[in-house]
This record gives C-alpha cells, sequence and structure tokens, in this order.
C-alpha cells in the first residue's frame, strides 16, 4: 500500500500555503484523492479543487490551468492525471460560496 500524506486544517490554515514533494509511481497516471476541510476539521462539501501543471524547465517557470473538480457531500474528492516528466501538478482548494 502506497503511503498516505495528511495534512490537518491547522497546518493549512497556519501555513497558508503548503507544499509536498513527492515521488510518483512510474504508472502513466495517478490518481490524487484528499478531503477538504473547513477551519473548523468539518468535511466541505462543494469546494473546488483547481489542478494546475508547473512546468520548471523554462524559466521563470510556467502555470497552466487543466481543470477543476469538486468535493461531494463528505468532503472528498479524487482526480485522475497523466505522468508527465519535469513537470508539477498544483491543486488549490476554494470554499463554495
Amino acid at each position: 500500500m502506497l503511503p498516505r500524506i495528511i495534512l490537518t486544517g491547522c497546518q493549512i490554515i497556519c501555513s497558508g500555503i503548503v507544499t509536498l514533494d513527492v515521488t510518483l509511481s512510474v504508472n502513466a497516471f495517478i490518481f490524487i484523492a484528499g478531503i477538504v476541510y473547513d477551519p473548523s476539521e468539518h468535511p466541505l462539501p462543494d469546494a473546488a479543487v483547481v489542478v494546475y501543471i508547473i512546468d520548471n524547465t523554462t524559466t521563470p517557470p510556467t502555470e497552466k490551468r487543466l481543470g477543476v473538480t469538486f468535493t461531494v457531500a463528505d468532503g472528498s474528492y479524487g482526480i485522475s492525471l497523466p505522468r508527465v516528466k519535469y513537470k508539477e501538478y498544483k491543486l488549490v482548494a476554494y470554499s463554495p460560496g
């Protein structure tokens, strides 16, 4: 089983931005899943999770929005993304309304 990375609401709120470096499998696609919580640590339904791809081979690095997914009733989301060499993904969650 692959290791899980869990960020608490306090870690995200106190830091503002949280950056994680992870090593991904060699599969053609990766699946990223998570749960978005509100500041009171309750799961947040209908939150938007925007996915960006970052190209670090250019100076300065370029960032392009790939798309968006939304959380369901329990605050969870999941998205399948292609594994791309020399690129990074950035996910940004926004609360609904």
